[in-house]
């Protein structure tokens, strides 16, 4: 197989290389630490804020509590005391985000009984999660903190307050149940939800890995490992109430005594208070997507906040995230390939941004997190991918173009004459610099018997491909008509019949022919809208030889004219194109005739060769840093 068949063969592979490496690290998640710092960001940006119930008071055992009680854990009477406090105060639900699995003798029996009269007290327990068994739900192997049986029999609901950390480190979700010994164990801020919204814990319907069913009240989205995300209102303190479990206390004591409490506890009446730590150090800190520091439990008033005002966040599964990323790539691959790099550029900023809006629209309104970083990050790939494909494709397809230009320069050339014709008294030098590979000019010799010379340029309308290929057409027609007639004007007259008769372009082409008759000393010629032949004599005067009326050949039926003179010995027929006169400099001012008369004026005495590369060098030093826009051809014929 060759190279190019090979290549061929293997485009269909890499392609399908690339899809499925895109598609396997949209799949498999591989980019999930970006696109939970894109989800922080939704977080962040948010409007408005999802709305928070008033029902939710924190009692943060906070730095002055420890300050004023001694080091953490308490004696539980305190515990009693707060639970009492709260109760008559008539706080509907106590949560406590502490764990009481080691007896403290003597002190749990007050505990015991103020859980008991309370009745709405909820204690929670820990899990030691299977880390290595993968299933739709988390498995535990054991207890890391059981509740004291004591104490959870008197309590009104007892539940796990497991979190699990994302790879980031971050806290953003809580598996709602754990399965331990063939039993699903409630989180505790869940079930005591679940209590408020009147809702019995038999009634909700468990789909593992999909969503929780709250009879009629609406479902809970689930990850896949069946874990809910926790929808956060925002930073620490800044959506409930706060207040100090010192405080509380005092506040309870002093009314007892009938003094002044530093807190209206009524202020707690059918409120859902949750109890925990705060203060610095105590280990029940965790980074969230609003800041780095963040009391654990603040997570239970979000889910129960959630719960209460149907808010939840779900991802989008792996497939919709799969059909997004493909869209937006193709949407991409065909726009850049169908435009150019700058639209193409626009383009792709414009998708981007419309992308980040629909993925803030849909986490604002509806708590939908569809994959932003790896879509994002897969439209940049495959724009600059096919950017480079198209760059690529047109250098080889420029390649494949300079190498037919290069054929075609071969053939305009075989139109051209090979060399100079060797004729007795006359010095002849010729040059012609395309502005294109190929290019429009075209001139030609003419072999009319030992003592007569044809000289023919031309100049075709438009520079490139077409005006090469008419300069064919012209200088193969050219060469019939001069050996046919030795009259300038009847050539003329037969070439411009028969392009005006079988051109089918609007192209046409200027000629000049003129015969030198070296035997009688006179030269004839004809016109054909071209530029006068300038005439240098040997004492350097210059006359520019024109004859009337002719137009260009190939627009229209038209009469040419023919003149002739005399020459001397020395004199000087510079035969040139626009291109010289025409030439600009980086001040667009043209060099003109004149310039073309002042370079030649002085160099009467020198040899053809000498004289063209004097007008040569005269028009590079006109314009030495600007671009040659057309073509150049001249011929000098000495006498």
């Amino acid at each position: 197989m060759n190279p190019k068949a090979l290549a061929r063969s293997l485009k269909p592979l890499i392609l399908l290389l690339a899809v499925s490496c895109i598609a396997l690290v949209s799949y498999y998640r591989l980019f999930d630490n970006y696109e939970l710092g894109s989800l922080d960001l939704r977080f962040l940006i948010r409007h408005p804020k999802i709305p928070t119930t008033e029902k939710i008071d924190f009692i943060e055992i906070g730095q002055d509590t420890i300050d004023k009680l001694g080091r953490f854990p308490f004696d539980r009477s305190y515990h009693a005391a707060l639970v009492e406090a709260l109760s008559e105060a008539g706080a509907k639900t106590i949560l406590f985000d502490l764990l009481f699995s080691e007896p403290q003798e003597g002190r749990d029996g007050g505990f015991k009984d103020a859980l008991d009269r309370a009745g709405n007290v909820y204690l929670p327990y820990a899990f030691d999660l299977d880390k290595v068994k993968r299933a739709k739900i988390l498995s535990a192997r054991g207890y890391i903190a059981k509740c004291l049986g004591s104490l959870a029999v008197e309590a009104k609901g007892t539940g796990h307050i497991n979190i699990v950390p994302d790879p980031d480190g971050k806290f953003r979700r809580i598996p709602v149940f754990i399965r331990y010994e063939g039993t699903d164990y409630p989180h505790i801020s869940f079930l005591m939800a679940c209590d408020w919204l009147g809702i019995p814990l038999k009634d909700v319907k468990f789909i593992p890995g999909r969503y929780i069913m709250l009879g009629t009240r609406g479902k809970i989205p689930l990850d896949e490992d069946s874990n809910m995300m926790v929808n956060f209102s925002g930073k620490w303190g800044a959506s409930y109430g706060h207040y100090s479990y010192v405080d509380i206390l005092q506040s309870h004591l002093a009314g007892q005594a009938g003094q002044a409490p530093i807190l209206d506890l009524k202020n707690f009446k059918d409120k859902i208070c949750i109890v925990g730590l705060t203060a610095t150090g105590t280990g029940d800190i965790h980074p969230n997507p609003f800041e780095p520091i963040y009391p654990g439990m603040g997570i239970h008033a979000e889910i129960v906040n959630s719960m209460i005002n149907d808010k939840f966040i779900g991802r989008a599964s792996r497939a919709a995230n799969l059909a997004i990323l493909f869209i937006l790539a193709a949407l991409i691959s065909i726009t850049t390939l169908k435009t150019k790099p700058v639209t193409g550029a626009l383009a792709l900023l414009l998708g981007l941004a419309l992308f980040a809006l629909l993925a803030v629209l849909l986490f604002d309104c509806f708590g939908i997190w569809i994959d932003a970083a790896w879509p994002v990050f897969v439209m940049a790939l495959v724009y600059l991918s096919v950017t480079v494909y198209k760059y690529v494709a047109e250098w080889k397809a420029r390649l494949v173009f300079e190498n037919e230009l290069g054929i075609a320069k071969t053939i305009q050339e075989s139109f051209l004459p090979k060399k100079t014709p060797g004729i007795e008294g006359a010095d002849i030098a010729t040059s012609m610099l395309t502005a294109r590979q190929v290019g429009g000019d075209l001139y030609d010799f003419v072999d009319l018997g030992k003592e007569k010379l044809g000289v023919m340029i031309g100049d075709v309308s438009g520079k490139g491909i077409p005006a090469s290929l008419f300069m064919a057409m012209v200088a193969g027609s050219f060469k019939f008509f001069s050996k046919l007639n030795h009259s300038p004007k009847d050539v003329l007259s037969s070439l411009n019949s028969k392009l005006v008769a079988e051109s089918s372009s609007d192209l046409f082409v200027t000629v000049f022919y003129a015969i030198f008759d070296m035997k009688a000393g006179y030269v004839s010629y004809s016109n054909g809208g071209h530029m006068p032949l300038l005439r240098l004599s040997r004492n350097g005067k210059i006359d520019l030889l024109d004859s009337a009326g002719g137009l260009p050949l190939g627009m229209m039926d038209g009469e040419y004219f023919e003149d002739k003179i005399e020459f001397e010995a020395g004199d000087v027929f510079i035969f040139y194109t626009d291109g010289v006169t025409e030439a600009m400099n980086s001040k667009s001012e043209l060099y003109g005739k004149e310039r073309l008369e002042k370079a030649v004026r002085s160099k009467s005495g020198l040899s053809s060769h000498e004289i063209l590369k004097a007008i040569d060098e005269d028009v590079r030093r006109f314009e030495p840093k600007a671009k040659q826009h057309d073509d150049i051809t001249v011929i000098v014929v000495k006498l």
